[in-house]
């Protein structure tokens, strides 16, 4: 059976001119809300959500993301691209692929997540097309990275393993591993063919399939690397697999689970069998808006992730849409993230040494007793867009509790408590002007160690939290007033020891 499709190269242009006639009338208004991020990368207008195609070709990163460019809700997906020098300055660029072709243009769907190569001097994309009944597997390629064609060869994937429902079966991730080209999927099996069972009602069997190829046309199923009966997600999406640190991190976005957004786990995978045995899970990220991270290796042989920092409605925390996706636009991205294995095999990570290049406004606290009834007050540049950075000295600390009070007024105010006597951290919004105004609470090691150091990034409506030497880390969205700027910390149950803080302003990044 043929599956071979002419491309409509006319057509897709004709698309991608209406997404740049669109941007360019509303750009300069939404630009203006104090709700745009300052240093986070996200689109001029529209909804966005997960990045990849990270990648870095002909000595530029690329940046590609998922892109409904015409509203500020979920929609039609495009893909939007951009492109750095420095992982930190983001130039956008026409939108690189948009719905144009019969396997990939349908208004409930359109070009879903994939991945980008560098292959005889090209920049090759691969992504799910998505149509009504079926999701396949698509190819386009680029000689300048910046105008793409769709393969002649699409779907160049277009039949899932065997009982896997041919619409969960997306997001290719692919790589080379010696002279062959694998490809990883997210599938979830048929409702009918399920055999897990709860509470009397089916639940899909969440996979991540495994394919190869020779040519990165033909392409033959090799395994499931990893297979859920629901414990690890109904549907395992945007799946990432790769060698780290003398181990393979298989990371994914599980659905179906309450409070997992992504999941990755460490082991030893067999090339020849497509066998991977894993030893240790855990959460890459433990707050409520990270979601669909995707891994790269830059030229400096880091490794390196971004991810969407944003919800979906269908976690069962989610209390209704996020604010801005009335006004038009909607999503923006962590900061790239240098990742690394530890002994125990928990993967840990801290923002790219280039975010230091934005700072400014300079402070530095010397060491102080902060006691019950004093609370700390402090200055980080303008108390919005900023980067916080602290340590404690836990054998001189008595209290049960260590806050951060953030973005704080007389109405609003964001709360970071570390909670010594549970060992817990926690991150409080429920005063932060969220719709999804809840605590999300996490295991914090250092509460049983001598010290503990936290770094905080503050942006227009994202905080990015970074402790236990990057092994825990909690990104979450608020939507705080902008005159909502004091920070200061408080004890509660006696005192504490700040052995240091540090504070600066960071720059935007936007237009430059």
């Amino acid at each position: 059976m043929s599956h071979v499709l002419s491309f409509d190269a006319k057509r897709h242009q004709e698309k991608i001119h209406r997404v740049e006639e669109h941007v360019a009338q509303h750009k300069a208004a939404f630009a203006q809300h104090p709700w745009r991020e300052h240093y986070h990368f996200q689109p001029s207008v529209g909804w966005m959500n997960d990045p990849h195609g990270l990648i870095q070709f002909q000595g530029k990163f690329h940046l590609f993301y998922q892109h409904n460019p015409f509203s500020g809700k979920w929609g039609a997906m495009h893909w939007g691209h951009a492109i750095s020098a420095d992982l930190m300055h983001w130039e956008h660029q026409l939108e690189a692929l948009v719905p144009s072709e019969d396997y990939d243009d349908w208004e409930g769907g359109g070009i879903f997540t994939g991945s980008a190569i560098e292959h005889q001097d090209e920049l090759i994309l691969f992504y799910t097309g998505c149509t009504k009944d079926r999701q396949v597997q698509c190819m386009a390629s680029s000689a300048d990275g910046l105008t793409f064609s769709k393969s002649e060869q699409n779907p160049v994937l277009a039949e899932p393993p065997p009982e896997i429902d041919p619409n969960d079966f997306r997001d290719p991730k692919v790589w080379k591993q010696g002279n062959t080209w694998y490809m990883v999927t997210g599938v979830s099996t048929r409702k009918s063919n399920s055999l897990a069972a709860k509470g009397g009602q089916i639940r899909n069997q969440g996979k991540v399939s495994l394919h190869r190829s020779t040519n990165l046309k033909n392409w033959e199923f090799v395994n499931y690397l990893v297979e859920s009966s629901g414990e690890l997600g109904t549907m395992l999406e945007c799946p990432n697999f790769f060698p780290l640190d003398g181990k393979w991190v298989l990371m994914f976005s599980p659905m179906g689970l309450p409070d997992r957004q992504v999941i990755y786990l460490t082991g030893d995978f067999d090339e020849q069998s497509g066998n991977f045995q894993w030893q240790t899970m855990g959460s890459v990220d433990l707050g409520f808006d990270f979601y669909a991270p995707q891994h790269f290796r830059d030229e400096k042989g880091r490794d390196l992730i971004m991810a969407w920092v944003g919800a979906w409605p269908w976690m069962p925390w989610y209390r209704g849409s996020y604010e801005t996706e009335q006004l038009g636009w909607c999503g923006s991205l962590t900061l790239p993230r240098q990742i690394r294995l530890c002994p125990d095999g928990k993967l840990a990570s801290e923002p790219v040494q280039e975010v230091e290049q934005l700072r400014e406004q300079e402070q530095y606290y010397a060491p102080c007793v902060i006691e019950e009834s004093k609370p700390f007050s402090f200055t980080a540049g303008d108390g919005v867009h900023c980067e916080i950075i602290a340590s404690f000295d836990l054998s001189e600390t008595n209290a049960q509790r260590i806050a951060f009070h953030l973005r704080g007024s007389a109405e609003q105010e964001t709360k970071l408590e570390f909670d010594l006597a549970k060992g817990e951290m926690i991150f409080d919004r429920t005063r932060s002007g969220n719709v999804s105004a809840l605590k999300r609470t996490c295991l914090l090691e250092s509460a049983s160690q001598s010290q503990i150091t936290v770094r905080i990034f503050l942006d227009s409506i994202s905080i990015e939290v970074f402790t236990d030497n990057g092994r825990t880390t909690m990104t979450n969205n608020i939507f705080s007033n902008p005159e909502s700027n004091d920070l200061s910390i408080s004890t509660v149950g006696g005192k504490t020891r700040l052995l240091g803080l540090r504070t600066y302003g960071l720059k935007s990044t936007v237009n430059a």
